[in-house]
């Protein structure tokens, strides 16, 4: 993965995941030899044990063709990515704290 304009939006867990064990982090299980700073390693252990590490790019892509029916805001989508519900129930949260957040 390469960064080809900085700030460019907000990233997915899973893109974050990716660009970390593109650096390296999944290989040194010392953590000293590859070039990559302490936080980014606690990055690393968190998005290891989260729903991120059994995503793939196939399936992202997947979700976000599915998804453009519905109308759903860039910040729900990433959400919705992220946090990676197992069940319908479980994004009406989702909605609801983006919408407090968006008119709060």
């Amino acid at each position: 993965m390469k960064i080809k304009e900085a700030n460019a939006g907000a990233l997915t867990n899973f893109e974050v995941l990716d660009f970390l064990r593109s650096r390296g982090a999944s290989k040194d299980p010392t953590r000293v030899i590859v070039p990559i700073a302490p936080s980014e390693f606690k990055v690393y252990d968190y998005l290891v044990e989260s729903a991120a590490c059994n995503q793939t790019k196939e399936h992202v892509k997947e979700f976000l063709e599915r998804s453009k029916s519905y109308k759903l805001a860039k910040a729900e989508v990433l959400n919705i990515i992220n946090l990676r519900p197992s069940a319908l129930v479980e994004i009406d949260p989702v909605k609801l704290f983006f919408y407090i957040f968006l008119f709060l």
